[in-house]
């Protein structure tokens, strides 16, 4: 039986709990992260709607590991906010795993409006973790960052590759234009660029070291 399938055979017991409706959910995720967490596992495949699952709240202190099928317009504040990404074309479900101790996915992978399980039975959140990491160990970065960057100047520099202009990067990102232009012209004689593009075109992708300085 495959994931998605196992998944849709869920039937409410000890541990697993439906919830209905946006609100619902939205509330009791509140609820489940006022008190401290430390990791928040995601997993959007690329059939998968936005709403209910994915861009629920998460502190900024929460180490996050996301998994898509695609590369996705939220890629950018991904990479801002450090999270660790892959790609894997292939995903079985939409799914937050919380601690590793609560998990929430669709009741129904093909309607994720129909409502959310929310799972804390041992056994099938340690199956689900299991599956997560599975699926993780397969999946690629989808950029290969030269050692070093931090997050904010691999947001600045994927922007960068999608054409924008510094004023455009700083209202994405939440920054000063000032503190862009300094970021880019700090990389640009880092890494040797003759512009912008040609910055973008050196790291994205890239497995790059900064040239040795001339004495």
């Amino acid at each position: 039986m495959s994931e998605a399938a196992w998944l849709k055979s869920l039937r409410a017991g000890r541990g697993v709990c439906p919830l209905f409706g946006a609100d619902t959910v939205v509330a009791r995720f509140a609820e489940v992260v006022s008190v401290d967490r430390s990791e928040r596992l995601v997993m959007v495949p690329a059939s998968a709607q936005r709403p209910v699952l994915g861009t629920l709240p998460m502190p900024p202190d929460v180490r996050t590991r996301w998994l898509g099928s695609a590369p996705s317009g939220q890629d950018v504040q991904l990479i801002a906010a450090g999270t660790e990404h892959r790609i894997l074309p292939a995903l079985p479900v939409k799914m937050v795993i919380i601690d590793r101790a609560i998990v929430m996915t669709p009741i129904d992978p093909e309607d994720p409006l129909k409502g959310v399980w929310q799972i804390t039975a041992k056994p099938l959140v340690r199956a689900l973790v299991d599956m997560y990491q599975r699926l993780w160990g397969q999946a690629a970065e989808p950029v290969r960052w030269p050692a070093g960057l931090s997050a904010r100047e691999r947001a600045v520099v994927t922007l960068l590759a999608e054409g924008c202009t510094d004023q455009t990067v700083a209202e994405q990102l939440g920054l000063s234009r000032r503190t862009i232009s300094y970021t880019v012209a700090d990389l640009m004689e880092k890494y040797g660029a003759r512009s912008r593009f040609h910055l973008a075109l050196l790291l994205a992708g890239a497995d790059l070291r900064p040239p040795q300085s001339h004495q």
